[in-house]
C-alpha cells in the first residue's frame, strides 16, 4: 500500500486485472456492500482488502455510510468523481461486460467441474482405474496397483474377447496357397549375372 499521504497512480491499481471488475461494475449511484463486491470480482480475504485499499488510496474508490438494510457490519463502497470518470472509459470500452462475462463463464466451469467429479465417483471410476497418471484424483491416497490382480479382473469383465478364436475361418488355406518360394520370380529385365553368361 502507498504513503496515506501521497496518492496512488491510477496505473498501478489496474496492475491488478481485478481492478476492472472492481472500478467498471461497482454501482454508479449507491455502491456497493463488500459481499456484493466479492461477487463482482470473484476475489475475497486480504486480495479484496488490497485492492480496495489501492483502490481508495488511487482516489477511485471512497468507504461510506451503510444503507437502510445493509448488514451493520457491513463495508459499502462508492465511486469517487474520479472513479466515475474512469469506469465510464472502461464502460465505453465493453470492459464491464467482459469481466461479467469472464466470471459467469468461471462459475459455470466450476460447475461443470463438480459435476464430473460427481459421475466419476458414482461410477467409482476413481476405484476401478487407479493408475497413477489418471487424470482425476478425489483426494484419496495413491492405492497400491496389483498388476496381475488387474488383469485377472479385466480378463472376467472382457472374457469373450479373451476366449474369442481371432484366427477365424479362410476359405482357403493362405499356408498354402499362392506362389512356392522355389518357384522362378518374373521379373523385368535380365539380372548382371544373366547378361554376362548371354555374352559368352
Amino acid at each position: 500500500m502507498s504513503d496515506p499521504n501521497e496518492e496512488l497512480p491510477v496505473t498501478d491499481v489496474f496492475d491488478n486485472w481485478h481492478a476492472i471488475g472492481l472500478i467498471a461494475r461497482l454501482d454508479r449511484d449507491d455502491g456497493n456492500i463488500k459481499a456484493e463486491i466479492e461477487e463482482k470480482v470473484d476475489l475475497s480475504g486480504k486480495p479484496l482488502k488490497e485492492l480496495l485499499d489501492d483502490a481508495i488510496d488511487a482516489d477511485l474508490i471512497e468507504e461510506t455510510q451503510i444503507r437502510p438494510g445493509d448488514h451493520p457490519r457491513s463495508d459499502r463502497y462508492q465511486l469517487t468523481e474520479r472513479g466515475k470518470a474512469v469506469q465510464s472509459l472502461l464502460r465505453f470500452r465493453g470492459l464491464d461486460d467482459l469481466q461479467y462475462a469472464y466470471i459467469t463463464a468461471k462459475a459455470e466451469l466450476q460447475r461443470a467441474a463438480d459435476e464430473a467429479q460427481d459421475i466419476i465417483e458414482a461410477e467409482n471410476l476413481h476405484k476401478r482405474y487407479p493408475q497413477r497418471d489418471y487424470w482425476v484424483r478425489t483426494g484419496s491416497e495413491q492405492p497400491e496397483i496389483d498388476t496381475e490382480q488387474l488383469l485377472t479382473e479385466v480378463q472376467e469383465e472382457h472374457e469373450d474377447l479373451f476366449t474369442a478364436d481371432i484366427r477365424g475361418e479362410w476359405d482357403v488355406d493362405i499356408l498354402t496357397e499362392g506362389t512356392d518360394s522355389r518357384e522362378p520370380i518374373e521379373t523385368w529385365g535380365s539380372t548382371p549375372e544373366e547378361e554376362n553368361d548371354s555374352e559368352e
